[in-house]
């Protein structure tokens, strides 16, 4: 597990003179700036929405601080606070490129934070002192990081794909072909949480913030159309879609040996950009019509919102020449298919 994973943890009260108010926090050097902001954010969301509290874990962005968090709020009944409640926050502090990591594996953190939320209301009624909460936000900062080393181990131990078996051992050397996929896109269409639900795969990765390039790999065994046995290993490159890395782009696109260009079925912009993405990626790619390239309309599963017709793809398909595949990388519709449709295209190419 990397060491710095988790950023920190921060445990903050209401308190109804100073208001938002960190009272326990580690690593223990954190800086006063950044628990008061952690401090501050959290509690303001919770007044924003007139008080009531997410009963489940909230993740939050802290731009200003390329940091992100989950919050787990604690409310219980308390006649020495204003109102009879008595208010507080835990927030685990993460990087965030980290966030695939968190967001895969929430469910797995949830009971952890249930748990030490009902450790603290207990501490909490009983009038215990702060020592015995700084314990258990200590205890929960722990076992999160034991939990997602033994997640890490599983999945680094499991293989990228299912082996031939033993008793039908291939006679002869399998060819192994390895695909550039880059994918391209708006902000929030989904291109990382499809290339996710396709990789399954959340600590197997090289993210490059500063530069705005998640690449992550998958090995799969495939089959020609006439039988022949071989593997794909798909590079994964799912580049940032702000502006701010516009003149970065291009040093991703070089070498790519196929591309998908994915846009959000609910949003039209996203719709109508996927021609800008065409013609920046043409710009430094002079051969792009010869590289296999599908538009990704995502978010399928969201059909009461969708904001393109059937007409408007039409007209996009036919003017850039390009197959057109429906997905959601919420229920995993045509993921699957997408990689089949580059492997075959890539396979026609090698062979012509």
């Amino acid at each position: 597990m990397e060491e710095n994973i988790i950023y920190g943890i921060v445990y903050t009260e209401i308190d109804d003179v100073k208001g938002p108010n960190p009272i326990i926090w580690f690593p223990e050097e954190m800086p006063e700036e950044i628990k008061m902001k952690i401090g501050i954010k959290t509690i303001t969301l919770v007044t924003d929405e007139k008080g009531i509290l997410p009963e489940s874990l909230v993740f939050i962005p802290f731009p200003s601080l390329k940091l992100k968090g989950i919050l787990k709020y604690i409310e219980f009944p308390d006649d020495t606070h204003r109102g009879g409640v008595n208010q507080s926050a835990i927030t685990l502090i993460f990087k965030e490129f980290n966030d695939i990591v968190f967001y895969k594996y929430v469910k797995n953190l949830e009971l952890l934070f249930n748990n030490t939320t009902q450790k603290i209301i207990d501490l909490g009624k009983s009038k215990s002192n702060n020592k015995e909460i700084t314990q258990e936000i200590k205890n929960l900062q722990s076992k999160v990081y034991t939990i997602l080393e033994d997640l890490r181990i599983k999945e680094c131990s499991e293989p990228q794909s299912e082996p031939f078996p033993q008793e039908q051992p291939i006679p002869y050397p399998m060819k192994e072909y390895v695909m550039k996929i880059i994918v391209c896109g708006d902000p929030n269409v989904g291109k990382t949480s499809i290339v996710l639900r396709y990789t399954n795969n959340a600590f197997k990765r090289t993210y490059l913030p500063t530069i705005g390039v998640n690449i992550c790999e998958k090995t799969t065994f495939t089959k020609t159309l006439s039988g022949e046995d071989y593997t794909s290993k798909f590079v994964l490159f799912d580049i940032a879609g702000q502006q701010k890395f516009m003149m970065m782009r291009k040093h991703f696109y070089a070498g790519a040996d196929a591309a998908l260009l994915v846009f959000d079925l609910t949003k039209p912009d996203t719709f109508t950009n996927i021609r800008e993405w065409y013609q920046d990626i043409k710009k430094y790619l002079p051969t792009v019509e010869n590289l296999p390239t599908l538009i990704i309309g995502n978010k399928n599963d969201l059909s009461d919102k969708k904001a393109i017709n059937e007409k408007e793809i039409d007209t996009l398909k036919k003017e850039l020449n390009l197959e057109y595949i429906e997905t959601s990388a919420k229920t995993g519709k045509n993921i699957l298919l997408i990689f089949q449709k580059i492997a075959d295209n890539f396979m026609d190419l090698q062979n012509k």
